[in-house]
């Protein structure tokens, strides 16, 4: 009875992971798991990408205008970190824009994913550019 018992709770259990998405091999996640409004895993990934870098951009101008986030967490920059940051933050504000363009025209139909792509990777290369040149404290 106990051996019956076992093997039931193992047959069960083959079938729970087996009928669940992701957890195994020979079911992977598939067009149904994206998040509404993506065509597929790339463009799922490329929109949180830009999300992101996106996000840092909007934290930096916050940085340097010195605005009620920035006051809060203390980390204004100074007038000498403004001085050295502008062209890097500038840049990355225009790679940014040209990004969300392209990303736009991509589920526009006017560009490829392949072009939205390379956009990104100009916002995310200006992005590591401002990190790397960062001002005097």
């Amino acid at each position: 009875m106990k051996k019956v018992l076992a093997v039931m709770t193992l047959c069960l259990a083959g079938i729970v992971m087996a009928g669940c998405p992701g957890s195994n091999p020979l079911n992977p996640p598939n067009q149904a798991q994206l998040a509404p409004g993506y065509r597929n895993a790339a463009d799922q990934q490329l929109g949180q990408d830009l999300a992101a870098v996106s996000a840092f951009k909007d934290s930096e101008v916050g940085n340097y205008n010195c605005d009620a986030s920035a006051q809060a967490a203390k980390t204004c920059l100074s007038p000498a970190q403004k001085a050295v940051e502008k062209p890097y933050l500038n840049s990355l504000i225009d790679a940014v824009n040209v990004a969300n363009a392209a990303y736009t025209a991509y589920h526009q139909g006017s560009q490829t994913l392949a072009q939205a792509q390379t956009a990104y990777k100009s916002a995310q290369s200006a992005q590591t550019t401002l990190t790397t040149n960062k001002g005097v404290k």
